[in-house]
C-alpha cells in the first residue's frame, strides 16, 4: 500500500483545504448550528465537483477513487463542513451502480442536495430480518426531498418530505438529522430486490463507514491540534501546561490513535479495489477506530483547556459534541465491532477470520 499521495491528489487536498479555510471558518460552523447545513458552502463544494466526484463519467460524474473522496472527506471533518457531502457521494455511487439514467442522478449532478440514504440497523445488512423501514433517523434527512431505503430485502426510494418527514432533530452535533417515516408506500419507487439489493445496500453502507470514518479522522486531528496549541501557550507556574505529563502524555497518545486511524481509512480505501473480499470488514473496522479516536482526541483536547473547555466561546466543544454526534449516526463503535465479529466469523461458529485477516 503506497501512502504517498500523487500530484493529483496533492492539488485535491490543497484546493479543498484553502476553499474550507477561506469559506468554513467556526464562525459559519456556530452560525449553522441551528440548521446544520450551509447551502452556500455546498455551493462551493460543487462547484469543485463534490457533487459527482464519486460517480462514473458515464453517468457525468469525475469517477474518482475512494480515497480521493476520503481526502475530501477528512478535509471536511478538519472544518466541520456543514455540508451532506457523505451523504450525497454514497447516493449518486449507489444510484449510478443500479441504473445510469436513474432520474435522481440529474438532481446530484445539478447539485441539490436532495437526496440520502437511511442506514440499516446494525447488522441488517447481514441478513434480511432486520431493516430500515417504519420511522428512521436519517442523516441530512432535514433537507432530504428523497431517500433510498432496504426494508424486507427490497431497495427502494421515498419522497414525499412534506408528509413523511418530521422538523430538524434538536442533538448536540450537525448533520440535519430528521425522522422520517419510510414505510413503503404506493408513492416508493423500487431500485432492486433479492441479492441485488442485498448487494447494494452492504456496498453503500460500508462507503457511508468508510467515508465518515475519513471524516472522524479529521474531528481527531484537528481536535489534537487545538489541544496542543493550548498547551503550549497556556502558562501555569511559569511554564507551558504542555510540560506537564499529566498534559503531555495523553496527547502523545491520541497522536498515535490518530495516525493508526488515519492508516486504517487508507487500507480499507486500497482495499476497495486491491483486496475486495476485505472491503466491508476493514471499512467497518476503521469506523470503529475512527469513532474511537475522534471522541477520545475531543475529550482529551476539551479537559486539557479545563473549564474553558466547556465554554461556547472555545472552538473545541464544537468538536466535542460532533465526534459523538457523527459517530453515534452509524450506530456506535461497540456496534460497529459486533458487526466486525459477524464478519469475520461464520454464523455456524466455524470461523472464516483466516482469509478476511489475511494480509492485515
Amino acid at each position: 500500500m503506497d501512502l504517498s499521495l500523487d500530484e493529483s491528489q496533492q492539488i485535491l487536498v490543497d484546493t479543498f483545504a484553502e476553499m474550507l479555510e477561506k469559506e468554513c471558518p467556526t464562525t459559519l460552523v456556530r452560525d449553522c448550528e441551528d440548521t446544520g447545513y450551509s447551502p452556500e458552502l455546498w455551493d462551493r463544494y460543487c462547484e469543485l465537483g463534490a457533487n459527482v466526484m464519486g460517480m462514473p463519467e458515464s453517468a457525468e460524474g469525475l469517477e474518482m477513487s475512494l480515497l480521493d473522496l476520503g481526502l475530501v472527506a477528512t478535509r471536511s471533518g478538519h472544518a466541520l463542513a456543514p455540508v451532506p457531502f457523505v451523504e450525497i457521494a454514497t447516493a449518486g455511487r449507489l444510484l449510478s451502480a443500479l441504473d445510469e439514467k436513474d432520474p435522481l442522478l440529474t438532481e446530484i449532478t445539478q447539485g441539490k442536495p436532495s437526496i440520502s440514504i437511511s442506514l440499516p440497523r446494525p447488522h441488517a445488512v447481514l441478513g434480511t430480518s432486520r431493516s430500515s423501514g417504519g420511522r428512521s433517523m436519517v442523516p441530512y434527512g432535514a433537507i432530504a426531498e428523497h431517500v433510498i431505503v432496504y426494508d424486507e430485502a427490497e431497495l427502494f426510494v421515498v419522497s414525499g418530505a412534506d408528509s413523511r418527514r418530521s422538523g430538524r432533530i434538536g442533538e448536540i452535533g450537525d448533520g440535519a438529522l430528521a425522522h422520517w417515516d419510510l414505510s413503503r408506500g404506493a408513492d416508493a419507487r423500487g431500485l432492486a430486490s433479492g441479492t441485488d439489493a442485498h448487494r447494494a445496500i452492504t456496498r453503500a453502507s460500508a462507503e457511508w463507514k468508510l467515508l465518515t470514518a475519513f471524516w472522524l479522522v479529521g474531528i481527531a486531528q484537528r481536535s489534537l491540534a487545538i489541544g496542543a496549541d493550548y498547551a503550549r501557550e497556556r502558562i501555569q507556574f511559569g511554564v507551558p501546561i504542555g510540560g506537564f505529563q499529566a498534559i503531555a502524555h495523553p496527547l502523545a497518545e491520541c497522536a498515535i490513535r490518530t495516525d493508526g486511524a488515519e492508516l486504517l481509512t487508507w487500507e480499507a480505501a486500497w482495499a476497495d479495489t486491491e483486496d475486495p473480499d476485505r472491503f466491508e470488514m476493514l471499512a467497518s473496522m476503521a469506523f470503529a477506530w475512527a469513532s474511537q479516536t475522534a471522541i477520545r482526541n475531543a475529550d482529551i483536547s476539551l479537559h486539557t483547556h479545563g473549564g474553558y473547555g466547556f465554554s461556547t466561546e472555545y472552538d473545541i466543544q464544537l468538536y466535542y459534541r460532533r465526534a459523538r454526534a457523527l459517530s453515534s449516526i452509524g450506530g456506535g463503535s461497540k456496534e460497529e465491532l459486533q458487526t466486525v465479529a459477524e464478519l469475520c466469523f461464520d454464523r455456524d461458529g466455524s470461523g472464516s477470520a483466516e482469509p478476511l485477516l489475511g494480509g492485515a
